[in-house]
């Protein structure tokens, strides 16, 4: 056991789907081909795919040659041809052949079985396969432990484990049974064995990049970040090319309050992959960070590659109610819930909604003021542009704008000539940078105001 510590809550950010969780386990059958064949026909092969085809039909395409053989040199090709891009439907084609000639071939059942959990299309016929592979080779460790992966994607969980813990039996060093039967273990919330599973499968093979991620997700939910994180970047190290594995030490970073570095991988998974959900997660660091308009602009990025994401509609109407725009936030929430009525924050949030716009109105807030003193220097009542009703929205910024403006008259009051031009012109520059460039990723509309205010400060005194 590597060790545990009590749970902790963590914000309810998008998590990556059970596909990123879950890898099926390498086939490993081994065929005979003639001698004279150019390549061997055989499973377990380096040939290439386009080099063992050819071969295997050599000896398919023979009538005259045994029922068993040209069954074998099926499955050959069929695992070849589900190497090749689009190549499945010939695979499976294939298989169904080499059942019709050797109905008692358990690697034939065991190998479509897979196929079809890989296809992602009917589970339940998978499971049939490879329980029918199971029966006619009961010894047959990686049928079990398949049949567990189908088993886990159903969310059946016991029965997965009960194939897990069959197939650790007939094979103990078995590392895919081990790291797979962790997955299943945090599935199904028991994160202290999903570690103990992950720690073995590691310890059996320390080169496996998923294993590493997925031990790193049940430290997450134990509330040990420092090993989650740790563990993604070692999966990093291992298979730096998995987008996943940023998005998900991207989750550990900003649940630690390290939101410049959860941004930074984001912005990896971003460039491998633009996934929404990794928009999403990016949006809300943005969003934690204080940045409503980068968090906005990933929001809108998200639901643009995903229309159906709820998660999405909840987290914008969460930043929409910060920035006073009740209306749209209602919106969000009602959209939200159309797409998961089970989602507890949006029912909530709906709720709040409801009440706010029932005492307020639907209007956004206007609690700062430009006569109010202490607000920004422009009238919140009559803003338009996006950076306004952020800086509208949050009272540091408010106050950050009134400063810059009362400095700039009082340093505009006192110059004359020439360098009252330039000081017009650099904050006209200023205005005009902030506007076009909020929304965009890494503008940070704090730190270029309090630059700003420094500046000016500078040259007044």
């Amino acid at each position: 056991m590597c060790g545990t510590q009590p749970s902790a809550q963590t914000l309810p950010f998008t998590g990556s789907p059970l596909r990123a969780l879950l890898l099926g386990a390498a086939m490993s059958l081994v065929l005979a081909a003639p001698a004279s064949a150019a390549v061997d026909c055989a499973l377990g092969s380096k040939a290439a795919p386009a080099e063992l085809i050819p071969a295997c039909s050599a000896i398919i395409d023979q009538a005259a040659n045994p029922a068993s053989g040209r069954a074998g040199a099926l499955l050959v090709r069929a695992d070849a041809n589900a190497r090749t891009s689009g190549g499945l439907t010939q695979a499976l084609r294939d298989i169904d052949r080499a059942i019709a000639l050797d109905g008692r071939n358990a690697k034939a059942w065991r190998l479509r079985g897979d196929l079809l959990r890989e296809a992602g299309g009917d589970l339940n016929r998978a499971a049939a396969d490879l329980g029918k592979a199971i029966e006619l080779d009961p010894q047959d460790a990686e049928s079990y432990e398949l049949r567990g992966v189908v088993y886990t994607n159903q969310r059946r969980l016991d029965r997965a484990l009960a194939d897990y813990d069959q197939a650790i039996k007939l094979k103990p060093d078995y590392a895919q049974a081990w790291s797979d039967r962790g997955v299943t273990y945090y599935l199904g919330g028991d994160n202290e064995k999903a570690i103990r599973d992950l720690c073995e499968a590691l310890r059996l093979d320390p080169n496996r990049p998923r294993s590493y991620t997925n031990r790193g997700a049940a430290y997450k939910k134990l509330g040990q970040l420092d090993k989650s994180v740790a563990d993604d970047g070692e999966a990093i190290r291992l298979d730096p090319k998995v987008p996943e594995y940023y998005d998900n030490r991207g989750l550990s970073l900003a649940a630690m309050g390290e939101y410049d570095k959860a941004i930074a991988d984001y912005d990896r998974a971003l460039r491998l992959a633009p996934k929404p959900n990794f928009f999403t997660n990016r949006g809300d660091s943005y969003h934690l960070k204080g940045e409503l308009g980068a968090a906005l602009s990933d929001y809108d990025a998200a639901l643009k590659l995903d229309p159906n994401f709820a998660q999405t509609y909840n987290n914008r109407a969460v930043l929409y109610k910060k920035m006073g725009e009740r209306r749209k936030a209602l919106a969000d929430y009602e959209t939200a819930l159309k797409l998961d009525p089970g989602n507890d924050n949006a029912a909530a949030g709906r709720r709040t909604m409801i009440a706010e716009i029932a005492k307020f109105g639907a209007e956004p807030l206007r609690p700062l003021a430009a006569n109010s003193g202490s607000g920004p220097s422009f009238d919140c009542a009559t803003a338009r542009r996006e950076v306004e009703k952020v800086i509208c929205a949050d009272p540091q910024l408010g106050v950050l704008d009134r400063q810059i403006a009362e400095t700039y008259e009082r340093l505009l009051k006192a110059t004359k000539g020439r360098p009252a031009s330039d000081l017009r012109k650099t904050q006209r520059d200023f205005l005009t940078t902030r506007n076009a460039s909020f929304g965009r990723p890494g503008y940070d509309l704090r730190r270029v105001m309090q630059e700003r205010l420094q500046r000016l400060n500078g040259m007044e005194s």
